[in-house]
């Protein structure tokens, strides 16, 4: 018989000389990827968030985030009213300048709905606290199952008092640390500083401005990275490198600052016509809020894939091994057994009938 040889294809031969029908070589994804650590480490980040559903968890908790608002504004203005009713001087120059500003029949209405929000200041105190509780706890367990699923941890606590005790209180420090840093922000950027400067007779100085606007651009930077190394602590139900969160805080402060900067230019914008003074705010919120929590949500898996967070992590348990015992039974075997036992039955009969009739042709 003749030998057949077919001479290898050069061009799919590997580094050992061997042929191979697909190149297995890394692409230049991976080749960058083994070269340079950073983009490596990156490249798990976004691996991760997109593997645990980062887009959706941030859509999701910008909902919670909304509709938590609403109450705290209520708990906002029964507080005001509570403060302003024992004080008939100062209603009395509230009413007169919403008279001035609005006039007419507007300012009458707005008036009374005031003075109707301070006779009723108790009742929609108790309300606004009940929803603020339902719908911020809300927003903080939601907030806190995204950031733990970056870890691939279970977002829900143990124990389920002790996790509303402490989704409280990380609620409370988180709204703190958010009015804290967008008041410097605004308050450094915006014309309450000039004001300032001009009532203690600074303004004519060369370069104040700029001055005070540095000043205030770096006290907003230190503001954003406690608020995000806190939100990398506290957020994730595992235990947290404190190092990776604090190098994950600087980038957050960065980006927040940025988001904060172009929602100040925005929204003055928006608020200098009518209908974005109308609809502008509330987009503007959610647009808002939805940045903010991708960075956090993006930070998180950042923090959850640096070297000293997945050495740190305890690998996944397998899927438990299922055995199935499986009978193998060659077809010939069984033809012959088969056949083997016909014919055994049908000797048994054939004698089994001959025995009867001799039996018969005795009697």
């Amino acid at each position: 018989m003749a030998r057949t040889i077919t001479a290898s294809d050069r061009d799919k031969l590997d580094d050992h000389g061997i042929e191979r029908s697909t190149d297995d070589s890394p692409g230049a994804i991976d080749r960058y990827r083994d070269k340079w650590p950073w983009f490596d480490h990156v490249m798990r980040m976004n691996e991760r968030y997109t593997e645990q559903g980062g887009n959706n968890f941030a859509a999701g908790i910008t909902y919670f985030s909304v509709l938590s608002i609403f109450p705290l504004i209520m708990l906002g203005f029964a507080t005001v009213a509570m403060v302003v009713a024992g004080n008939q001087e100062l209603i009395d120059k509230i009413t007169e300048t919403v008279t001035d500003s609005a006039g007419g029949e507007l300012g009458d209405t707005l008036n009374d709905i005031i003075m109707q929000a301070i006779d009723q200041r108790g009742s929609v105190f108790g309300i606004g606290l009940v929803l603020a509780l339902w719908t911020g706890l809300g927003w903080m367990g939601n907030l806190r199952i995204g950031v733990s699923n970056m870890w691939k941890t279970p977002g829900q606590a143990d124990n389920f008092i002790k996790g509303k005790i402490s989704d409280l209180i990380g609620l409370i420090g988180l709204l703190l640390a958010l009015v804290v840093a967008f008041a410097v922000t605004a308050f450094g950027g915006g014309g309450f500083t000039s004001s300032v400067l001009e009532t203690i007779g600074l303004g004519d100085i060369p370069g104040i401005r700029i001055l005070t606007w540095l000043v205030a651009l770096v006290v907003a930077l230190i503001a954003n990275w406690i608020v995000f190394f806190w939100l990398m602590l506290y957020l994730p139900r595992t235990r947290v490198p404190r190092p990776a969160a604090a190098r994950a805080a600087v980038i957050g402060a960065l980006a927040f600052e940025v988001i904060k900067q172009i929602a100040t230019i925005v929204f003055s914008n928006a608020l200098s016509n009518p209908a974005g003074a109308a609809f502008g705010p509330v987009i503007g919120v959610m647009v808002v809020l939805y940045l903010v929590w991708r960075v956090t949500l993006y930070l998180a898996a950042w923090t959850a894939t640096t070297p000293e967070a997945l050495a740190a992590m305890i690998p996944e348990a397998p899927p438990a091994a299922v055995i199935r015992v499986r009978q193998e039974v060659r077809p010939g075997a069984r033809n012959i057994s088969t056949a083997g036992l016909v014919g055994l039955g049908t000797a048994v009969g054939a004698t089994a009938v001959g025995l009867l009739g001799r039996a018969f042709r005795r009697k």
